[in-house]
């Protein structure tokens, strides 16, 4: 519960992940000014080194919970009167794939959770439901 209130930590990652898509040029500028009014994103003005995205991506959870406390830190961050914009869905969409997701799992796992915020299941909750889709296929 407290994440939703502070989202210190998880708004780290949000930026994180939003330096990672930017030197990719994933967003486009109505992308940026949400990452900027939601998050305080600074575009980077010079391109970052595949070091320090590798960096970046290293800093990033790599345990399935704390993925899911960035996703819904931004889902939640995001919806506005209990909706959430194609726009503001496709940017999560976009932030989130740098966290080893796939676009498909990415969509669905917004998807699902933008349904379930806005039916006022807890963040608990939710990941009790959903936390599948950040887990790694294990194969024997």
């Amino acid at each position: 519960m407290q994440s939703i209130f502070s989202g210190g930590k998880e708004k780290d990652h949000v930026i994180k992940l939003a330096l990672i898509a930017e030197a990719q040029s994933t967003f486009d500028p109505e992308e940026l000014q949400i990452l900027m009014k939601e998050v305080s994103f600074t575009p980077a003005v010079n391109s970052k080194s595949a070091s320090d995205l590798e960096k970046y991506r290293t800093r990033l959870p790599q345990d399935s919970r704390e993925k899911f406390s960035v996703v819904f830190y931004l889902v939640n961050k995001f919806m506005l009167n209990g909706a959430l914009s194609d726009k503001r869905e496709t940017l999560i969409t976009k932030l989130i794939i740098g966290m080893d997701l796939s676009r498909e799992k990415a969509i669905e796992l917004v998807s699902f959770l933008k349904m379930n915020i806005r039916n006022g299941l807890s963040e608990e909750d939710s990941f009790s439901r959903l936390g599948y889709l950040l887990e790694r296929a294990k194969y024997a």
